[in-house]
């Protein structure tokens, strides 16, 4: 029997995450506020690493955008993150990470995310509208909203009559309470949503430090109820949610200074990393060298280089992290530009892929570069994710339109209904038809029940038991 040997090489390639790899992917989807405490943490490390002082990193990445016609070449003018910088070891390139799962969960919707909505839906374009988001920008985790409305008017040029008005629509989304200025007012809102808000709680809610001290006698004199009334109204007081917004995550309630800056000149957009929080660094090269001089040990020798070489690398590093950021959040304004000069109504829809196509990149660093960074614009400060949406129907021109948009254009339609004669879902979408929004009834049904509207029958049933209430009072 004859006996055959074979020896076969097989080659194999995958990716190493080196720590290099690991610290530039860290970079790249921290905030600046999160990027400033993870350099004080290296600066601890590294005795050759320090802060630059009243200088910034953001020089060479300004970017301006003059017209529609300039913003491809101001995007173009940059090499990406995959071109400029690669992992020596191994031969491998940044965007090769991008084959790994992305595996940080999206977080849950956030309360101003969920206001946002709203205010979308209820409040029209106009002066009303960037009155409610700069006031959107003020809310607290409770859901109150602390500021003085004379300071308010004279910084954005309000009148105070205005405030108010916008100020009163706000306070009538959900959660109930929400953009209360103060507890006893959260509480008022509450009982009137309730249809229990009288005379003697309203008195109560006002006086709510006698409460708090237990002055029952006094209660009762100015109330003028009795003890037992007194009580059962206190009862209703104390169900009441005195933070309505408390369901949802602290980290969404944190008013942080944004990222990246959107502004319009008269030479057109502007777009611009934020200086005051973007932290900026130096190698102490000459500390470095004379620290080799003067040891003549080669552990110390090379404790330094190593050093040194860290340091390089985490500038260069943070530099590209700032491009990168810039190149996106110049793209989000090209692909966005309707947002930008009409509103939050104007939201076109965009995925990560039209964002990465255009910069050149895979859609994995978009995802990680926009995952915790706010921009600001025009109409208050948004997260950079909330620039992506999914898209519904297209009509002949190919124009896809977005998720909330639609959802803003449905409740138009229906608060537009004649008395008594509200539109079925079938004529709700013949007439998105005519405003060059191919929607299928079905999907209509579906964006109706999401903002809770009632079906057309119920709503006539509905506008019928109103005229019959109002006749009454």
């Amino acid at each position: 029997m004859q006996m055959n040997q074979r020896l076969n090489i097989k080659h194999s390639q995958s990716i190493v995450m080196t720590p290099q790899l690991r610290q530039a992917i860290k970079l790249l989807q921290f905030s600046n506020l999160e990027l400033s405490s993870y350099i004080d943490e290296e600066i601890e490390k590294n005795p050759f690493l320090d802060r630059k002082n009243n200088e910034s990193v953001l020089e060479g990445f300004k970017e301006s955008i003059q017209k529609e016609n300039n913003n491809d070449n101001d995007s173009d003018s940059e090499k990406s993150w995959e071109e400029n910088y690669k992992i020596k070891n191994n031969n491998f390139q940044y965007d090769e990470i991008s084959n790994f799962e992305d595996r940080i969960a999206e977080p849950k919707k956030t309360l101003r995310d969920h206001l946002l909505d709203q205010i979308l839906l209820d409040i029209p374009e106009g002066k009303d509208r960037k009155v409610a988001l700069l006031l959107l920008d003020l809310i607290e985790p409770s859901g109150w909203i602390n500021f003085d409305v004379e300071d308010f008017s004279k910084k954005h040029n309000l009148q105070i009559e205005i405030i108010n008005k916008v100020l009163n629509k706000l306070q009538k989304l959900d959660p109930v309470g929400v953009f209360a200025t103060n507890l006893g007012e959260c509480l008022r809102i509450q009982l009137d949503e309730k249809k229990l808000l009288n005379k003697s709680n309203f008195i109560l809610t006002e006086n709510l430090s006698l409460l708090a001290k237990g002055e029952i006698k006094k209660l009762c004199k100015i109330t003028s109820l009795n003890e037992k009334e007194l009580s059962i109204q206190i009862n209703i007081i104390k169900k009441l949610n005195p933070k309505p917004a408390e369901g949802f995550s602290d980290y969404d309630f944190r008013i942080d200074p944004p990222d990246v800056m959107i502004t319009s000149t008269s030479k057109g957009w502007k777009v611009q990393l934020n200086k005051s929080t973007l932290p900026s660094l130096i190698i102490q090269e000459n500390f470095a060298n004379e620290v080799k001089s003067k040891n003549n040990k080669d552990d110390d020798k090379k404790f330094v280089n190593e050093s040194v070489n860290s340091a390089r690398w985490l500038v260069r590093a943070i530099e590209q992290r700032n491009s990168t950021t810039l190149k996106v959040a110049v793209e989000i304004l090209r692909q966005q530009k309707s947002f930008f000069k009409n509103g939050p109504g104007h939201l076109k829809p965009l995925v990560l892929k039209d964002v990465a196509d255009a910069v050149g990149m895979h859609e994995s660093t978009v995802s990680r570069v926009t995952r915790a960074k706010l921009l600001q614009t025009p109409w208050g400060i948004f997260q950079m994710k909330d620039f992506f949406s999914s898209s519904v129907g297209e009509t002949n021109t190919e124009e896809a339109h977005a998720a909330k948009t639609v959802r803003t254009l449905l409740k138009e339609i229906i608060n537009n209904e004649k008395d008594n004669k509200p539109y079925s879902d079938e004529k709700i979408a013949a007439i998105f038809k005519e405003k060059g929004v191919n929607v299928a009834r079905r999907t209509v049904a579906k964006y109706r029940e999401m903002l809770n509207i009632p079906s057309s029958a119920e709503r006539k049933r509905l506008m019928r038991l109103n005229k019959v209430i109002h006749i009454k009072i």
